[in-house]
């Protein structure tokens, strides 16, 4: 289709607009209109002397056990302990010795062995090697030998006077645990400490340190086992906290 533009200007034939006549007459609304508006109702409403609500709850108390700081004297205990852990090992050694010459079936069954809440010594079979006959045969063995009996519950105490003295979330932290003569027996097993283990048994050098026995089987303290510690060590005369 071809255009034709052409540059002549052509005015519009009427450049006035007749005004009409005719006059606008508002209508009354219509029944159905009413009812509509009448039926309608606003998106929101909002009511500012009203109260305001809320889900929340109050605030509740909630009380947290801390417990002790660490005892300016725990090294002291430190040094009781590792004197104590020497002593043992010695009288461990010796009889180790004469029992691999009197009796070395036992000697041979790598036992265990700790401390009850008397003083007894009581016979661990960590390895399962032992029947009923040779756990009675080596607990009268273990208790016969006066000088490891008595190293043993030197051992004992002072490992329990090392942890009372421990705070549960300053220095060492050994008293996050609470150790007793009541609960050592099932805490700690005495032969993985004195032995000398290879290296590849990963199981026995793990228990040959009084920690790792003390974090994997140890009794967690609390604001209880705290405030009993302290009474007792009252009773006793002393305090490891003093």
């Amino acid at each position: 289709m071809a255009l034709s533009v052409s540059p002549a200007y052509m005015p519009p034939a009427n450049l006035n607009l007749t005004p009409s006549e005719q006059k606008l007459v508002p209508q009354a609304s219509t029944d159905p209109a009413k009812q509509a508006l009448a039926n309608a109702g606003p998106a929101a409403i909002y009511h500012p002397s009203e109260a305001a609500t809320t889900t929340a709850q109050p605030p509740e108390a909630v009380d947290t056990w801390v417990g002790r700081s660490e005892s300016p004297h725990f090294p002291r205990f430190v040094d009781m302990f590792n004197g104590a852990q020497s002593a043992l090992k010695a009288s461990f050694q010796t009889f180790e010795a004469n029992l691999a010459a009197t009796a070395p079936d036992l000697a041979s069954t790598g036992y265990g062995f700790t401390v009850e809440a008397d003083g007894r010594l009581k016979v661990l079979d960590t390895a399962g090697q032992l029947s009923r006959e040779a756990t009675e045969r080596l607990t009268v063995l273990l208790n016969q030998s006066v000088e490891l009996k008595a190293t043993a519950v030197a051992y004992r105490n002072a490992a329990i006077d090392m942890v009372d003295a421990g705070s549960p979330w300053s220095g060492s932290t050994l008293g996050y645990y609470s150790l007793t003569n009541e609960n050592f027996a099932s805490t700690i097993d005495l032969a993985p400490l004195l032995r000398t283990h290879d290296p590849s048994d990963i199981k026995a050098g793990r228990n040959q340190f009084f920690i790792n026995q003390l974090s994997s089987n140890g009794e967690r303290a609390t604001q209880e086992t705290e405030r009993a510690m302290l009474e007792r060590r009252a009773a006793q005369g002393f305090s490891t906290q003093a």
